[in-house]
């Protein structure tokens, strides 16, 4: 595939994700709903991420306030400010991308895998002569239970670095376990969590229609559902970091 063809072919690509987004929106108004779907949708995405998910934000609560201790007590010689600090990046930053780069991950790339399979297997063509709408049925079910699973994940990602950072400082770096609350508690607010909260929807909302454009477009047999596997990861990510960016650049204004 030469430059011009991938260019074409990303572009097409960025305009069916914004067309299936379109198309789920208005779902979601108007129906139908298909909550028992969205309920089996949940269990997959949601519970299926949660084991990795906790591990992976556990051993970073770990890593995180054994770092930021080293380099508070090497600039000043003080380790007071180590709940603060650990409290304000996980709530803004790394409490939210963290498992927003697991789900995609996990995922994203179950999407776009399952749906360029059913492409290239011409099972998409049997749904068109049944008037079977794939995204009404497929694709929808599965957007909305990313968005609670993603914000519900990150809620949880967040308890579990903060529970284990905690534990860190209070074994290793000698805090109270009150002190530490207390000292967590003046330097977050409830805008910490909102803006968590709005960061995780729009992460859960962007990942699946990416996903599942690659998906749709893939061509090519096994090979080609490896590529639009590995492109739909690439993509996907790309985007929850520049969203990442423009929605701190937006919170950190308005905080």
């Amino acid at each position: 595939m030469n430059l011009k063809e991938n260019y074409k072919r990303q572009l097409e690509t960025f305009l069916l994700a914004i067309d299936l987004l379109r198309q789920l929106f208005r779902q979601a108004s108007k129906g139908p709903h298909r909550k028992m779907e969205i309920v089996s949708a949940i269990e997959g995405i949601g519970i299926g991420s949660l084991p990795i998910i906790s591990i992976a934000t556990g051993f970073t609560g770990l890593v995180m306030t054994s770092e930021i201790a080293w380099h508070m007590d090497f600039a000043l010689s003080n380790v007071s400010m180590i709940p603060g600090f650990t409290g304000q990046f996980v709530l803004r930053e790394l409490g939210i991308a963290v498992p927003a780069m697991l789900i995609v991950s996990k995922v994203g790339a179950s999407m776009t895998a399952e749906l360029a399979s059913m492409k290239i297997t011409e099972q998409l063509d049997a749904f068109k002569l049944l008037k079977i709408d794939v995204v009404s049925y497929h694709i929808f079910p599965r957007w909305v239970a990313c968005i609670l699973s993603t914000v519900c994940l990150t809620l949880i990602s967040i308890t579990i670095t903060l529970l284990i950072a905690m534990f860190t400082a209070v074994t290793k770096y000698h805090f109270n376990s009150q002190e530490y609350l207390n000292t967590l508690a003046q330097f977050i607010t409830s805008m910490d969590l909102i803006c968590a909260i709005t960061k995780a929807s729009i992460f859960g909302m962007i990942i699946p229609p990416i996903s599942c454009a690659f998906g749709l477009l893939c061509k090519g047999g096994a090979q080609g559902v490896g590529q639009a596997t590995t492109d739909a990861v690439v993509t996907a990510t790309l985007a929850v970091i520049t969203l990442d960016f423009i929605l701190t650049a937006i919170f950190s204004a308005l905080l």
